[in-house]
């Protein structure tokens, strides 16, 4: 289905343009920032859980070190397609308590190109081009955090979506 949008592009620009400004204001609750791209809310349906997303990925003098260009997994899985621009995908295993590359598995993606990420693999994107914009579906949430390693490490980060949070949130309510 997304290499069937990926030769009709235009049809993903034409939902875009009739965002009416009181959608985008419903619609803006749900996208965010990131140190490497906007992430906008496009889709949620609700009987299958998926969420399909644009991503726009900022230019290479906006972007700051962290969330797509480091080697991270994230919380569910997910199939994306190059609606512009380009990127290379990286593939990373963890062996021996390290994390390294396989980089026999990089891959090079261009408009109307399909990847897919399984939830554990760990990946990073690097050569994006200014101007890249991603259609991504994500499957439903598998657990409810992401790991990224920043700095060479092979220890992860652990960054929890705010299920995972609420915990923590109510304990330190309950002094009220």
């Amino acid at each position: 289905m997304l290499t069937e949008l990926g030769r009709a592009p235009w049809l993903i620009r034409e939902a875009v343009d009739s965002w009416n400004p009181r959608q985008l204001e419903k619609r803006g609750l749900r996208c965010h920032e990131t140190t490497t791209h906007y992430k906008w809310f496009v889709h949620y349906h609700e009987s299958l859980q998926y969420r399909v997303w644009l991503h726009q990925y900022k230019s290479h003098n906006e972007r700051r070190r962290g969330h797509a260009e480091v080697p991270h997994n994230h919380r569910y899985s997910l199939a994306s397609l190059i609606v512009l621009g380009g990127l290379v995908n990286h593939h990373f295993e963890r062996a021996d308590g390290r994390l390294r590359e396989l980089e026999a598995e990089r891959r090079s993606h261009s408009q109307g190109d399909v990847y897919m990420v399984e939830w554990r693999r760990v990946h990073k994107l690097s050569s994006l081009s200014d101007g890249t914009v991603t259609l991504v579906v994500e499957s439903p949430v598998v657990r409810h955090f992401s790991e990224a390693f920043y700095d060479g490490t092979d220890q992860p980060r652990l960054f929890y979506d705010f299920i995972g949070l609420h915990s923590r949130l109510s304990a330190e309510m309950t002094s009220l």
